[in-house]
């Protein structure tokens, strides 16, 4: 395990700052700024549909705002252990396939390249690291069976390209993506991978190898997304990932978001400094601490660069480096604002000196506006390799200038808007790639674009099938629309524009096709076509004054295609196909006042058992039920978590019967997210069984066999055979991924994962097998790897038993005494969970250290090992 030292430069430090008219001595505190200004408020206000929103974040995050990172990677590992029982107790092979789209793409953070551009490598951010051989045309993921999919940075080591860096979690401002699991390598082009470090880390911004020495490496540190902490920072080793120092430190507030290296001098480095805070009520993306950083000694001490920079203010915000590779004296800096000018280009600044002295450049407002209000968003630029004049701005627009940044054009034409990523050949001044939310674009004249057409990456939010032709798909995505294919994964094509969440075929007439953009087509009500998605009208009847959701829900009455419900803290309903429409409930929101919260009705149902049966769910825990066709609501909460209802999904054959499914994480390890009602939601019964703590997004009831549940999660698919006493990962094949929406196509049999981040995938459920999980034997004793581990408290492990015998299972310290006895259950095949509540054989909570679980039976052992922290 890399070990981590801490070597903050302070002196140095100190008497940069002090440089600095009336900056802050902050160096080293650790404290969090508070902004007091509701950003977040505001800006949904003054026009959130343009605006990454918050909605993944909301729907996860604790209750005081907190980011449930820990329990996540927990979930992770449960869920790798769980992939990797079920591939011993050999369930039966069902491959999951990948159905686009292709042609689409999602939003593309990192880019690196081997020397020459041959081979280049791309990071998403949540589709995970990818390889092109033929210069961006066609990619393989390299890190589907890896746990992380989240990526920051990417470096190729300039003297060795089979040597990769990636450091994991976006550091983009963007709330839709979780934070990474640290800093990993692979030295074999991509085919293994290998932990270097910064676990704690959260976000990485960069990584930057050293090219006369590729074992001293640079890492920028933004932390964790959510919370503030001593992590943040700049990092280096000098042993290839070893050990590290923590080199820069500025508070617990502010990370590091850009390196750039003199390329032909080493030894001077540069670096940016991000003061970013985010919370449940306001996001700070600004700030004093905000810097630019100069070393001269390969990153061991940093002086902060002062003259003819922006005064240190709450004006300033992110910044974006690159050192001239054809005169590495000149130096550019991409500066954005802060809140009070509206997250804005605050200047384009350049050195001629080496970075002592800047002047800045930009006239008009081309720059000002490329940014469009939330510049926390970006924070790359560039540098012609042969013009040191020519310089790469990337916004929503990408602009290009020829006289150092003071005049600027937009670049690319017709390349999707929200730039994040540029590669540019250090042997051309026309040849260069560019990674944004549409995916990637390479360009040989720096004039004509061309896209990458096989980049399954798209980011869904929800997804549809007609239900009378499996081979047509409909999805809402991510900054890239509603979108349909009936032509296979490379034939993906806009219906709607803006970010794309429900869409809705009428099984009747399947030209009929409801959409949406976000807040419900800002509160204007779904569009409905007649042309199978595209065309799509308005319809009547909405009060653009209530509160619409970033995806609001809609759904149509199994028995009847005219009748169709849609919510915003109202259910609205429609007699004639969506035509019309109007309100039938009151608010069925608390109507809270938080950011956390929104008020608004997530999702809706009507029983396919019994028609007149409606049911209702909202963000902020409360799922009602109407028995008369929406005339009258009651509350049915009850006995239900207070977390964000994902979907409440009626018994196709039962018409008392009902599940809900809930977001969010739970105070322990013990999943609470299904819960099962026999008496139309009278009481409810946990049905999460032996699932792991971790959201749950949709629920699917299988209709030729109720007892058979599809279960869509953060950490891939699960199904149970036995309504939810045993829950197992489904299928092999598909990437750990969030999975937004499940459909199952009842003619074809078919089910489809539409995910938040590696497109949609689909499964032949005909090769089900008749059992599954405890009721197939695996082919030898075997013990899951335990989880979570290092563990605090309790933790858990399966343990698959071959045959109808019975099994001891043990704990053991490191020099071999037992120190307790687990429950293995009753004799018999099959698999079952193991808990550790941490206690001794006296009950004692056993000490922090190394174990060991030990099962033995039949003549055979097996152990995994075991660490308890404080």
């Amino acid at each position: 395990m890399p070990r981590t030292r801490t070597c903050v430069r302070l002196g140095v430090l100190l008497a940069g700052l002090a440089l600095v008219a009336g900056a802050p001595l902050l160096v080293g505190q650790l404290r969090e700024r508070h902004a007091g200004d509701d950003e977040e408020r505001r800006e949904r206000a003054e026009g959130g549909p343009q605006r990454p929103a918050d909605w993944f974040w909301a729907q996860r995050v604790n209750a005081d705002g907190t980011w449930p990172q820990a329990r996540y990677d927990a979930a992770v590992n449960a869920t790798l252990a769980e992939r990797d029982g079920a591939l011993r107790a050999s369930a039966g092979p069902m491959q999951w396939e990948n159905v686009g789209p292709y042609n689409i793409g999602g939003r593309v953070t990192a880019l690196d390249a081997t020397p020459g551009g041959a081979t280049l490598w791309l990071g998403a951010a949540d589709g995970g690291v990818w390889k092109s051989g033929d210069g961006g045309a066609n990619w393989t993921c390299m890190t589907d069976r890896n746990s992380f999919a989240s990526i920051g940075a990417l470096a190729v080591d300039p003297s060795n390209p089979d040597v990769v860096w990636v450091g994991t979690g976006e550091a983009n401002g963007s709330v839709d993506s979780y934070d990474g699991n640290g800093l990993w390598v692979t030295t074999d082009a991509g085919a293994s991978w290998n932990f270097r470090g910064l676990g704690a880390a959260g976000r990485i911004s960069s990584v930057v190898v050293d090219p006369a020495d590729p074992q001293h490496v640079l890492v920028g540190v933004m932390g964790r997304q959510f919370s503030t902490g001593p992590d943040r920072g700049l990092y280096r080793t000098l042993d290839g990932g070893t050990t590290w120092d923590q080199v820069l430190f500025v508070s617990d507030s502010t990370g590091v978001s850009d390196i750039a290296m003199n390329p032909l001098h080493p030894d001077t480095v540069f670096c940016s400094t991000w003061e970013r805070v985010r919370r449940n009520t306001y996001r700070r993306a600004y700030g004093p601490e905000c810097g630019i950083w100069r070393s001269v000694d390969r990153g061991a001490t940093w002086t902060r660069m002062t003259s003819g920079l922006p005064v240190p203010s709450d004006d300033v915000g992110r910044i974006g480096l690159a050192v001239s590779r054809s005169r590495p004296s000149i130096v550019h800096a991409q500066i954005s604002s802060g809140a009070a000018s509206g997250y804005v280009g605050l200047g384009w600044y350049r050195s001629t000196d080496g970075g002592t002295t800047w002047t800045k450049r930009d006239v008009g407002t081309t720059f000002r506006n490329a940014f469009g209000g939330f510049a926390w968003y970006f924070g790359e630029n560039g540098v012609d390799p042969l013009n040191a004049d020519h310089v790469y701005a990337l916004g929503v627009s990408m602009l290009q200038s020829f006289d150092g940044g003071a005049t600027w054009s937009g670049v690319g034409g017709s390349m999707h808007v929200d730039h994040h990523a540029l590669w540019l050949d250090p042997a051309s001044s026309t040849r260069y790639v560019v990674g944004n939310d549409g995916g990637l674009y390479w360009t040989n004249d720096g004039s004509n674009f061309a896209k990458s057409l096989n980049l399954p990456i798209t980011q869904f939010y929800a997804g549809e099938v007609d239900p009378t032709d499996a081979t047509k798909l409909y999805g809402g995505a991510q900054d890239n629309s509603s979108i349909k294919t009936a032509t296979g994964p490379s034939g993906w094509f806009t219906i709607l524009g803006g970010d794309g969440f429900y869409q809705l075929v009428d099984p009747v007439n399947p030209n009929i096709v409801f959409s949406e953009w976000q807040y419900c087509c800002s509160n204007s009500g779904f569009r409905r076509s007649t042309t199978g998605g595209p065309s799509g009208a308005t319809t009547s009847g909405w009060v653009s004054s209530d509160r619409f959701g970033w995806s609001t829900p809609i759904c149509m009455d199994p028995s009847d295609h005219n009748v169709l419900l849609a919510g915003s803290q109202y259910v609205y309903k429609s007699t004639d196909n969506g035509l019309t429409w109007a309100k039938v409930s009151g608010d069925l929101s608390t109507n809270p006042v938080t950011q956390l919260l929104y008020g608004t009705i997530t999702t809706l149902a009507i029983s396919p058992a019994s028609s007149s049966v409606y049911y209702a769910g909202t963000d902020d825990g409360r799922v009602w039920r109407s028995l008369n066709a929406g005339a009258s609501w009651d509350d049915i909460s009850a006995g239900l978590p207070k977390r964000w209802v994902t979907r409440v999904v009626p018994d196709p054959a039962n018409a008392l019967g009902v599940y809900v499914t809930h977001s969010g994480y739970t105070s322990d390890d013990q999943a609470t997210l299904v819960h099962r009602s026999l008496n139309q939601g009278g009481s409810w019964t946990n049905v999460s069984g032996n699932l792991a703590n971790m959201p749950a997004n949709d629920l699917v009831v299988d209709p030729a066999n109720p007892q058979r549940l599809y279960l869509a999660t953060d950490t891939g698919v699960w199904t149970t055979a036995d309504g939810g006493a045993w829950w197992y990962a489904l299928g092999s094949g598909l990437p750990l991924q969030v999975i937004a929406d499940l459909v199952l196509h009842a003619g074809s049999r078919q089910l489809f994962a539409f995910t938040h981040g590696r497109s949609t995938w689909k499964l032949d459920l005909g090769a089900m097998p008749l059992a599954a999980g405890p009721d197939a034997p695996p082919a030898r004793l075997a013990l899951s790897a335990p989880w979570p581990n290092p563990a605090r408290e309790s933790l858990r492990l399966t343990l698959d038993l071959p045959r109808n015998e019975r099994a001891e299972v043990a704990v053991f310290d490191v020099v071999g005494r037992r120190v307790a006895s687990l429950d293995p259950g009753a004799p018999g095949a099959g698999r079952r969970t193991i808990r550790w509540d941490r206690r001794d054989a006296a009950g004692h909570l056993a000490r922090a250290g190394v174990y060991y679980v030990r099962a033995t039976s039949g003549g055979a052992s097996v152990s995994r090992r075991v660490v308890l922290a404080d």
